[in-house]
């Protein structure tokens, strides 16, 4: 996220405060449902914006957020979003590689403490990073499934219906247990080394990915 977004990010944060409790659930989903339009994360904030005072208004006059809307949070939404300049290619790219390189470096985190304490415990000379194919599958799949989740999330903010908790709960359980299940396969049955290489040349790896994330991060 660059600057300005950063900027106009922190200006909404402090502005919807002011939001009444009542109005904050549809408010909420229209900013969850707007998280998943092809706008860039500035013009996001600026709807994001236009939405807080829109609310803000109409409740100093004593109107909720339906007066204000007039029941049509999706319409009204897609209305906006449409007369929005779009995501550019450059924008797609930069979105992609932020994104990309940020579950890099984040997984590597996590791998690097796995073989850390791995090393630790088997008592070995050298300290080793080793992915099999089975890690890189999982990996794989975790952002797979991260992204798909999120897709889902923003495309059903206006669900008709809301299902019961303990379906919910049930469901989100048994998608949990089905990811670990296919994880634990992975590893193992697939076993095979992928990489094998010194601990410290992995840490600086990491290192030099966060790096070249945070800059393209800061441009996004």
């Amino acid at each position: 996220m660059n600057k300005l977004a950063k900027e106009l990010l922190k200006k909404n944060n402090n502005r919807e405060k002011a939001i009444f409790d009542e109005n904050k659930e549809i408010y909420t989903n229209m900013i969850v449902y707007l998280r998943g339009s092809d706008l860039s994360e500035y013009n996001q904030e600026v709807v994001r914006g236009d939405i807080i005072e829109l609310i803000i208004d109409g409740q100093q006059r004593g109107d909720n957020i339906k007066k204000v809307m007039g029941g049509r949070y999706k319409e009204i939404c897609d209305q906006i979003i449409e007369a929005m300049p779009k995501k550019t290619k450059k924008d797609k790219v930069m979105d992609f590689l932020d994104m990309s390189l940020h579950a890099l470096w984040v997984l590597g985190v996590i791998s690097l403490a796995k073989n850390f304490i791995i090393s630790l415990i088997s008592n070995k000379a050298g300290f080793e990073f080793i992915l099999t194919v089975g890690d890189i599958i999982n990996g794989l799949a975790i952002i797979l499934i991260a992204n798909v989740i999120v897709l889902y999330i923003t495309k059903t903010a206006f669900g008709a219906k809301k299902e019961k908790k303990v379906v919910s709960f049930l469901k989100a359980w048994f998608m949990a247990a089905a990811v670990l299940a296919a994880m634990i396969l992975s590893n193992v049955y697939f076993r095979t080394i992928a990489v094998n290489i010194s601990l410290w040349l992995a840490a600086i790896t990491v290192i030099l990915i966060f790096v070249i994330w945070k800059i393209i991060s800061e441009r996004a």
